[in-house]
């Protein structure tokens, strides 16, 4: 949010309108707030968490593409290409939440990137409906409660931050700096509320 400050504008627009400025977004508006489930769709496409997907093993003999692949083989699902394939979503290295909207809804033609991101077949991740639940209730509460900006630097200037990520197994962003402020002092005191009720 810190680098792409019009896509926070959108999406507080959004949570503004819907939810208004009186409480934070909850699972009754997730139907309402199609901007912000289009940033999730975005957020796991972008960078995945697992860009190399768990391993499978082939219970036979198979061919791909014309490769002759042995039963027994481990196969490993490159998830980062998959999601970032030019021909299902276009520049696929900007970040693009649009990209997953259609006249304001989401589009079901783009292809949904969960498809990718948490896994195939019997072994897909038996959480991810629980994963993308959670990431609605925080992004949703975040954009409504806070700006997100620039760090300033001792010199008074802005700090543009890097977009720097693991190489591990598990991809994160790097530390960087940014300033985070409460919207209003109301939403100051619905995030403080909410985190009592924890």
């Amino acid at each position: 949010m810190v680098q792409h400050p019009e896509i926070l504008k959108k999406a507080q627009a959004e949570v503004d309108r819907v939810v208004g400025t009186h409480r934070l977004p909850d699972m009754h508006d997730k139907t309402s707030l199609p901007y912000i489930e289009a940033i999730i769709q975005e957020c796991l496409r972008w960078q995945p968490v697992l860009p190399v997907a768990i391993p499978h093993q082939l219970t036979q003999d198979d061919e791909y593409r014309g490769y002759f692949i042995p039963e027994g083989s481990l196969i490993f699902a490159n998830a980062w290409s998959i999601l970032h394939d030019e021909k299902a979503y276009p520049n696929p290295n900007a970040f693009n939440p649009e990209r997953f909207l259609k006249d304001g809804v989401l589009n079901p033609d783009v292809r949904d990137p969960g498809v990718a991101c948490f896994g195939f077949g019997r072994r897909i991740c038996p959480g991810r409906f629980m994963a993308k639940e959670s990431l609605y209730i925080i992004i949703s509460s975040l954009v409504a409660a806070f700006d997100f900006t620039k760090a300033v630097g001792p010199d008074g200037v802005p700090i543009t931050p890097k977009t720097n990520y693991t190489t591990d197994l598990l991809n994160h962003p790097k530390p960087f700096l940014c300033s985070i402020k409460p919207r209003s002092e109301e939403r100051a005191l619905q995030v403080s509320a909410t985190a009592n009720d924890l």
